[in-house]
């Protein structure tokens, strides 16, 4: 704080801790991540082509792939420029997420081995999926990072099976403190069911005062669980589109290697 406070006296028209700013490509005034947790049909359905109609690109965190369409599907989804990440294979989750929970795919009865092991198993899936990508990104199920009685990101670190991992947040939570960001738990935000366009719209804004960055979290969209209509998934993207001179919209791979280069 003192080094701060000594580099205002001398540059009276920098911002205290500047630091906690950082400079958009093509002079936009935030970033934004849409991100897709769980590979949903409702994401290939629904999702993706919105996302196409507008130009933009999303990042869907997959644990499953199931059946040759469905791989193609992915396949051609890549091939437009949205990003496949890992989501594990089985998305274990806490028992206190709901009853219907499968008990053998609970957090409580995982070992951190299991964990990784599904990790690199993903990963490899996504290889052949998306054999362009040079590596995939990761998201924690249920925003959960605790296996067992233990935190698993120092064992996903020294796996090195993952580079950049988001996890959850709080409500319309923004980052903006990007030189002690944790790339192994960027945080973001999840949206709960039913969540209006103009609540989209308002995060979208809060992002953008801030100067910072924002990571929508959605699940389905239109169908499926934690729903987002598709009316007002499609209202925050034509939003974005018509203002691509204040937003940075690009993948959370792409924003992810852009910040930690430029951090400083």
């Amino acid at each position: 704080m003192k080094s701060c406070y000594l580099f205002l006296l001398v540059f009276i028209s920098q911002p205290l801790c500047s630091y906690t700013q950082i400079k958009w490509p093509h002079d936009a005034k935030a970033a934004i991540v849409l991100s897709y947790d769980d590979g949903m049909h409702s994401h290939l359905n629904t999702a993706i082509p919105q996302l196409d109609q507008y130009g933009l690109k999303g990042t869907f965190f997959i644990n499953n792939i199931t059946g040759r369409n469905e791989a193609v599907s992915w396949m051609n989804a890549a091939g437009k420029g949205h990003e496949l990440a890992n989501h594990t294979l089985n998305h274990p989750c806490p028992a206190a997420t709901g009853n219907s929970w499968p008990a053998h795919f609970t957090t409580e009865v995982y070992s951190i081995p299991r964990y990784i092991h599904e990790i690199r198993i993903t990963n490899e899936i996504l290889s052949i999926v998306d054999p362009n990508a040079k590596y995939t990104t990761f998201a924690y199920p249920c925003n959960n990072t605790i296996i067992g009685n233990a935190d698993i990101l120092a064992a996903i670190k020294k796996s090195k099976l993952v580079k950049y991992a988001r996890g959850g947040g709080k409500p319309m939570q923004i980052v903006t403190d990007f030189k002690s960001l944790h790339f192994l738990h960027v945080p973001s935000w999840p949206i709960p069911e039913g969540t209006s366009a103009d609540a989209f719209i308002e995060y979208a804004n809060k992002v953008k005062n801030a100067g910072g960055l924002g990571i929508y979290q959605f699940h389905g969209i239109g169908d499926q669980w934690i729903k987002t209509s598709k009316e007002d998934h499609e209202a925050l993207l034509l939003y974005l589109s018509l203002h691509k001179n204040e937003y940075w919209v690009a993948t959370f791979k792409e924003v992810m290697e852009y910040v930690e280069k430029n951090k400083q």
